[in-house]
């Protein structure tokens, strides 16, 4: 390669010192450590990164902790004998029993779709006629 040249496709001539330079000094950039760092700076990383570890180890032991914890609730206690439990709770009586046995469905009437509008009218008025009878007779009892 020669001077004022690239070694390249284009070969074009490089730029020399800027005219009027003389002698002076060129600023060089340091070499030394890549890293320059105060002891308090050190400090601060070992300690984060003492506590990154930590976190690390801990976490399986405290989620396993805090899942017993949270589900631990409701087997002991003065009210844990009464708190329905799968498999414990009763089924409601029979509907004709009352409405505080029942769900209630039996007082219903059944809509289904591809009625025709009699249809339609008759289901409407039976249920009026059923809560016509059914509140003053449930007045009457309260």
């Amino acid at each position: 390669m020669t001077r004022g040249t690239r070694d390249d496709d284009t070969a074009q001539p490089v730029a020399g010192p800027p005219a009027g330079s003389g002698d002076e000094p060129v600023p060089r950039l340091p070499r030394g450590r890549w890293l320059r760092l105060s002891g308090p700076q050190m400090f601060r990383i070992a300690g984060l990164l003492i506590v990154l570890v930590f976190l690390l180890i801990a976490q399986r032991p405290c989620a396993n902790a805090v899942s017993t914890f949270v589900t631990g609730f409701g087997s002991q206690g003065s009210a844990a004998a009464t708190m329905p439990r799968p498999g414990t709770v009763d089924l409601p009586a029979a509907a004709g029993s009352g409405s505080a046995g029942g769900s209630g469905l039996e007082y219903y009437e059944r809509l289904r779709p591809g009625m025709t509008e009699d249809e339609v009218k008759a289901v409407i008025e039976r249920a009026r006629a059923r809560a016509a009878t059914g509140s003053s007779t449930g007045s009457a009892t309260r």
